[in-house]
């Protein structure tokens, strides 16, 4: 394993297990690591991976200080660190990794929604049946990708998208 220090953060790992109930680990200070298989955290004497594959959702839960919420099945990871730029960076390089297997289904219905005029996140949530968080990083990887503007309305190339056959 070859992995590349990325950032000095805090983290807590909270387990759930199959009967509900959570284990916490206390906030530890370390390391942030990458590497082609994954993300590592690291207290200085024991390793986290963190398989990209394996992420479900990655969610800012606090603006001051920043924290990012990575969710992996039954894993719900916190990490805090003094760069937030950094964090928010590694975010918004994930989110199109996070497995969902029909992330394109929901973009696109996400995109459809809005060109009919529906932009409300609450509203988008339940017609979409994700949660919110989902909705919003949907919104940025559209954004991201060009197929919504600034203003959140569907660019031409969002049209080509959800619907191919009228090009």
């Amino acid at each position: 394993m070859k992995a590349q220090k990325y950032e000095n953060v805090e983290f807590v790992i909270n387990h759930a297990g199959d009967d509900g109930i959570k284990l916490s680990l206390v906030w530890r200070k370390g390391g942030l690591y990458l590497s082609l298989s994954g993300l590592f955290l690291t207290d200085g004497s024991t390793w986290y991976e963190l398989p990209v594959k394996d992420l479900e959702n990655i969610s800012v839960v606090s603006d001051e200080p920043l924290k990012l919420r990575l969710k992996i099945p039954s894993l719900d990871i916190m990490v805090s660190g003094q760069r937030a730029e950094r964090l928010l960076a590694l975010r918004h390089f994930l989110l199109p990794s996070i497995s969902d297997d029909n992330g394109s289904d929901k973009l696109k219905s996400l995109l459809r929604f809005r060109a009919l005029g529906i932009k409300e996140s609450e509203m988008l949530s339940k017609l979409l049946d994700v949660e919110t968080q989902k909705v919003e990083d949907l919104t940025g990887i559209a954004r991201e990708k060009g197929l919504l503007d600034n203003d959140g309305r569907v660019t031409d190339m969002g049209r080509t998208f959800i619907m191919p056959g009228d090009e």
